[in-house]
């Protein structure tokens, strides 16, 4: 009967956690990192939670800074920062054309 009551709870507040904003730890460290790799000026209260987790886990596995692969990243980190949202319309499937 508890197993029930937390499986309802657990997904009636899934969708809130899903929507929430980043968290502020995690800006913090993506801001940090984000200075280092010198991608310009960043308003990090409009970054979604899409983009910060995104950049988190890009920012996580960097190459050295002055690797063959360091501008190929840093244009790599501004195209995230530039997501508005419309990645979500498109699909890998096939179109049926």
């Amino acid at each position: 009967m508890i197993r029930a009551a937390l499986l309802t709870a657990a997904l009636t507040f899934a969708p809130v956690a899903a929507t929430a904003a980043p968290n502020e730890q995690l800006l913090r460290s993506i801001e940090h990192r984000l200075q280092f790799w010198n991608v310009g000026p960043v308003d990090y209260s409009t970054l979604t939670t899409s983009q910060a987790a995104a950049l988190h886990l890009r920012l996580t596995n960097a190459p050295p800074r002055f690797s063959g692969r360091a501008s190929f990243f840093r244009q790599e980190l501004i195209l995230i920062l530039n997501w508005d949202g419309s990645e979500r319309n498109h699909s890998l499937k096939k179109s049926d054309n």
